[in-house]
């Protein structure tokens, strides 16, 4: 049986007359009397009888029409639910993410936008730690973050044709005594004053269990959330900072110097997250297969 047939049959009864139930349904009296037949042969029972002009339902007919009534209209309510939830209407996204890591997905999201301009996205920008947090317990569906991967009920999704990281390196201005180093350890910052980005940052951990591998506690005079907070109190104060080689361009005119660390830590890889067995909002669903599905694009 067929929700078309039972919609046919439903608006017969109704109408108690083939040649009015055409008309509403629009569609052709062959049509329905077709139908009509192949659903009561299909069910193998009489369903309805015509008197002269009056089409009557028979009992087993009652019980179709009773039951199907309940059937199409939960059939209607759940489209409509559907379609409230489409994919194509306008729709808000919100994307954990941070400014250090947000840019190199940056150009996947865009091209997103632009092939589909009624979606707005919000990048709620914190820590990987704090996004992954956020995620884990249902407060984002989706998030950009760095690994490691802190929580452990998290599916883990890459771009299927680029890896995407980033690499630590030690900021410094440029007339810092330790700026002409070519590479350093953390070992050699026992003595140095730090700008940290926060706890919700992986780099804050990182700077603290290498410093704790080597028998100290790093001075952290200045903890922030914004790479541009701690690039300017480097320029004032003369202090240093683990950020990543790729905002290097962002600050290409100041007076800094960025030293490779030579100390064994893997590159960052980035990543996009979301909770495992939970299923996505259609919106959220299509930035993920686009981001982790496209090549980035790089318009020069």
């Amino acid at each position: 049986m067929e929700f078309r047939q039972l919609r046919y049959f439903l608006e017969i009864i109704k109408a108690q007359n083939y040649s009015h139930a055409a008309k509403n349904l629009f569609v052709t009296q062959p049509t329905l009397s077709w139908n009509m037949n192949k659903l009561q042969e299909e069910l193998g029972a009489k369903l309805l009888y015509q008197v002269g002009n009056k089409v009557m339902p028979t009992t087993a007919g009652t019980i179709l029409f009773e039951q199907g009534q309940k059937i199409i209209n939960d059939l209607d309510d759940l489209t409509e639910q559907i379609e409230t939830d489409h994919i194509y209407e306008k729709k808000e996204l919100t994307i954990g993410s941070n400014a250090v890591i947000s840019p190199v997905f940056m150009p996947l999201i865009q091209q997103f936008m632009s092939i589909y301009p009624n979606f707005s996205i919000t990048i709620e920008e914190d820590g990987s730690v704090k996004t992954q947090q956020k995620v884990a317990n249902g407060e984002l569906e989706i998030g950009i973050v760095s690994f490691p991967i802190t929580e452990g009920n998290l599916e883990i999704e890459r771009n299927i044709f680029e890896v995407f990281k980033y690499d630590a390196y030690v900021l410094m201005r440029e007339d810092h005594p330790l700026s002409n180093s070519k590479e350093l350890s953390i070992k050699e910052l026992k003595n140095e004053t730090f700008s940290s980005m926060s706890k919700d940052y992986v780099l804050w951990h990182v700077l603290k269990n290498k410093a704790r591998e080597y028998g100290f506690s790093p001075k952290i005079n200045l903890m922030s959330n914004n790479h541009e907070v701690l690039v300017n109190s480097i320029l004032k104060d003369n202090s240093i900072a683990l950020l990543p080689i790729q905002l290097k361009e962002i600050y290409k005119s100041a007076p800094l110097t960025w030293i490779p660390l030579k100390d064994k830590i893997k590159p960052f890889d980035i990543v996009v997250v979301h909770k495992k067995d939970q299923p996505l909002s259609p919106a959220a669903a299509l930035c993920l297969e686009f981001i982790t599905n496209q090549k980035k694009i790089i318009i020069d």
